[in-house]
């Protein structure tokens, strides 16, 4: 068997089925926050390697793709209370419906 076409540089965690399917992120978010922990792991090899210009380099595409997530979840959750109801139910509140419960059965 031959694994070496997997790549050392991605985690079990980025190719989980979450992921992959059904997580609740954007495919635009998933891939920047895999950008990012990818930029991570470049810049910590930077510092082992006592590489300052790459580190320098690497910080400011970080904080590049760090705003980027930041807008992305911003104009995600704007969207999203768009989408909802105006006055949704609230958890704490019990659900009426009028006129329900008001006949009573006499005999039970």
């Amino acid at each position: 068997m031959n694994i070496s076409g997997i790549s050392p540089g991605i985690s079990a965690a980025a190719v989980s089925p979450q992921n992959i399917s059904g997580s609740g992120k954007s495919p635009r978010l998933a891939a920047l926050e895999q950008k990012l922990q990818r930029l991570n792991s470049e810049k910590e090899k930077a510092v082992r390697n006592k590489d300052k210009e790459k580190e320098r380099k690497l910080e400011q595409e970080i904080q590049a793709v760090r705003q980027q997530i930041q807008q992305l979840k911003q104009k995600e959750k704007k969207e999203q209370e768009k989408s909802q109801p105006e006055n949704p139910a609230s958890p704490n509140e019990p659900f009426s419906v009028p006129g329900l419960g008001d006949n009573l059965d006499q005999y039970a």
